[in-house]
């Protein structure tokens, strides 16, 4: 079974805790503090009061037979970050995975050891702006290399249609994933008929969902819908 280690039982870092105990992972939390190590205790495997900076403390914890390890602590324990990142390398933790709220120290991080860097505030904060202008866009999820996953509801205009007559792929380049009727959700077959508000998971660049978003608010006759 694949094992986690999360530093940092904030609430980013106890969110992360619970949802992969969740998912039955064999989950190791880490904090300093004795508070939180003992709110988390019966909701993961093992949770404990350590020094992510201390290499023979994490090596007692056995935190280096993980295959992935989170580094969630706060902007004020940056330096912690840092050498936690570095610790849990050198210990032999394949992936390290840890927070930032700036690039710069995103970079710092990265030269540390950490395989990811993640932007929680910047990202949730972007999305919400998303949101804000394109209200067909439910939701949305940056992935590498310019590519994203997102949620757009079907504007009235083209109901009735189906996934053929959209040609979301050939004019947009975009796949549709999966589509959910009335909370149902279902595979995307060519041929079914489309309803408004019906949502439609879609996967391509960013800029085209984007793009699709901005065709399909309230009021815009989309070129897909012919």
């Amino acid at each position: 079974m694949k094992t986690y280690v999360v530093v940092g039982l904030g609430q980013f870092g106890q969110h992360v805790a619970r949802m992969l105990s969740k998912a039955r992972r064999e989950v190791l939390a880490v904090d300093l503090s004795l508070e939180r190590v003992e709110a988390m205790k019966d909701e993961v495997s093992q949770a404990v009061r350590a020094d992510c900076t201390s290499e023979e403390a994490m090596r007692a914890l056995g935190a280096g037979q993980a295959e992935v390890a989170v580094v969630a602590l706060g902007e004020e324990d940056f330096e912690a970050a840092v050498l936690g990142t570095a610790v849990l390398k050198s210990l032999g933790v394949k992936t390290v995975v840890a927070r930032s709220s700036s690039r710069q120290r995103g970079k710092i991080l990265a030269l540390a050891g950490a395989a990811r860097v993640i932007y929680p505030e910047a990202e949730m904060g972007e999305q919400l702006a998303r949101q804000l202008l394109h209200s067909c866009l439910q939701a949305s999820t940056e992935l590498p290399s310019g590519y994203a996953l997102a949620e757009l509801r079907l504007p009235e205009h083209a109901s009735g249609k189906t996934l053929q007559q959209l040609r979301l792929r050939q004019t947009h380049g975009l796949n549709v994933i999966a589509i959910q009727h009335r909370g149902i959700v279902n595979e995307p077959i060519p041929e079914a008929m489309l309803h408004a508000e019906d949502v439609l998971l879609v996967a391509g660049r960013g800029d085209r969902i984007a793009d699709l978003a901005r065709l399909w608010e309230p009021g815009t006759r989309a070129r897909s819908t012919g």
